[in-house]
C-alpha cells in the first residue's frame, strides 16, 4: 500500500484475508491428516519397505543408496544433455545446474518411488550407467 505507517499497521492488524492468509487451506489440512494416516498403517510399513527395495534394484555405483541422488556431471550442458537423453527414453531425470547448486557442480536428481516398477528401474539403471562410463 501507498498510504501512512499508521494506516500500513491498521490494515495489518485488522485486515482479516491478510491475517488469516497464512493458515493452510482445508484441502492441505486434510491431504496432511490422509498422509499420516497412511504413514502409520500397515500400508505405510509396506510402501517404505517397497521403496527400499526399490533404492536397493538401482544401487548406482559411487552413490547413496537413498530416495534422491545427486548424479554429478559437472557442466550445465552436459546435465542438461543427459536429462534431454534420458527424457527421450521415456525417464524424468531433472538437471539440476547453477544457480541453485555450486559452479561445475551441475547434476541429475533420480528420485525413487515405492510406486515405481521393477522394470522401470532396471530401465534407468541401464540408461544411467552410460553416463557413468
Amino acid at each position: 500500500l501507498a498510504t501512512s505507517q499508521a494506516f500500513c499497521d491498521l490494515i495489518t492488524n485488522k485486515a482479516r484475508s491478510f491475517i488469516y492468509s497464512t493458515a493452510p487451506p482445508p484441502a492441505q489440512v486434510a491431504s496432511s491428516q490422509a498422509a499420516l494416516q497412511i504413514i502409520t498403517s500397515k500400508e505405510g510399513t509396506q510402501l517404505r519397505q517397497k521403496l527400499r527395495q526399490n533404492i536397493q534394484l538401482l544401487a548406482l555405483p559411487h552413490t547413496e543408496q537413498t530416495p534422491i541422488i545427486p548424479l554429478i556431471l559437472g557442466s550445465n550442458e552436459k546435465a542438461l544433455t543427459a536429462s534431454e537423453d534420458l527424457t527421450q527414453q521415456g525417464l524424468f531425470v531433472p538437471a539440476i545446474r547453477y544457480p541453485t547448486v555450486p559452479r561445475n557442480t551441475a547434476r541429475l536428481r533420480i528420485t525413487i518411488s515405492a510406486a515405481h516398477q521393477p522394470q522401470q528401474i532396471e530401465k534407468l539403471k541401464s540408461a544411467v550407467s552410460t553416463l557413468l562410463v
